[in-house]
């Protein structure tokens, strides 16, 4: 008899809280790869090479219509009695930060119909002003 009391009184490991946190670093293992990591939209430099680099004409055109419509090399710009011309002058700002980069000089040439508003002349000079663009021409209107 008092080897099976001995055999009972032996100390017991419980091994459930062990199996728990088992089965909760699995879990945790198991989820982790699932969470997306936000995209905080960094381009990082590729190794081909750039595109081809576009030649800058020398000259802008800028061309006034009796109606106040103008042109800026082919493209209309502004509607027909916007004095602030906002497009124009971001489009001008954007073509002298080009030209500048390329080390080219930016040009404007304002070819005007004879009876176009005199006002649209002077809208084109401030907003040539406006980018900082010191070289404007007038051209006799070519119909």
């Amino acid at each position: 008899m008092a080897i099976s009391s001995v055999l009972e009184s032996e100390d017991k490991v419980d091994i459930t809280p062990m199996i728990d946190v088992v089965f909760l670093l699995l879990i945790y293992f198991m989820f982790l790869p699932l969470q997306q990591e936000a995209d905080i939209g960094i381009r990082l430099p590729s190794d081909t090479p750039p595109a081809e680099n576009l030649e800058l004409p020398s000259e802008h055109i800028v061309e006034i219509f009796p109606n106040g419509l103008i042109l800026l090399n082919g493209a209309p710009m502004d509607g027909t009695d916007d004095r602030r011309m906002e497009r124009l002058t971001n489009t001008l700002t954007r073509l002298k930060l080009s030209s500048d980069r390329a080390g080219i000089d930016t040009v404007i040439r304002i070819q005007a119909d004879p009876d176009s508003p005199h006002q649209r002349s002077i809208d084109i000079l401030n907003s040539a002003a406006k980018a900082s663009i010191t070289k404007v021409s007038f051209a006799a209107y070519a119909e």
